[in-house]
């Protein structure tokens, strides 16, 4: 799949058909789907260049899955007929359906996807950030700070359950 390319700083003029805010794999996955159902003119906002396939990394954390299996340049994985404007998005302003971009560019639309994902702020948790990668504390989104570990097979096989296929179920 090869997205339109659009450069970072090329005007954004017209209304677009389908405008989605969001990279990630809502974002992708309602573009593709719309394209598949012919709908044209479909524009996606998403200022990174680096795609991170983020349900893989419940199998990063069980130690399944190496980490780099979920990066992708976000070029390839935007499916072909879909316009990719690499901007933020700041503002939404749905009475006159518009999208104002970082650098002060508005984009108008017909119909909003809005699929922006997640910001991480572990610092709005006082002692999060220092407490995420130590003394058991883990999470999977914290996969790209390096604090996404390895989860302790032992804590993992108590009760009759398994997270891997390796794991052992006690009785």
């Amino acid at each position: 799949m090869a997205a339109i390319p659009s450069p970072h700083d090329a005007p954004v003029s017209g209304r677009h058909r389908v405008a989605v805010i969001g990279g990630g794999s809502a974002g992708i996955s309602v573009a593709a789907r719309l394209h598949r159902a012919g709908v044209s003119d479909i524009t996606l906002i998403e200022p990174s260049d680096t795609h991170w396939y983020q349900p893989l990394w419940t199998l990063v954390g069980g130690g399944q899955a190496p980490l780099h299996t979920s990066r992708r340049p976000e070029a390839s994985v935007i499916p072909d007929g879909v316009r990719w404007i690499r901007r933020r998005a700041l503002a939404v302003d749905p009475d006159a359906r518009t999208v104002t971009l970082s650098g002060g560019a508005e984009l108008a639309y017909e119909q909003l996807v809005m699929a922006p994902g997640l910001q991480l702020d572990w610092d709005g948790v006082p002692g999060l950030t220092e407490a995420v990668g130590h003394d058991g504390v883990r999470s999977r989104l914290a996969a790209t700070t390096g604090a996404c570990l390895r989860t302790a097979a032992p804590v993992l096989e108590v009760g009759r359950f398994a997270t891997s296929p390796s794991a052992k179920t006690l009785s």
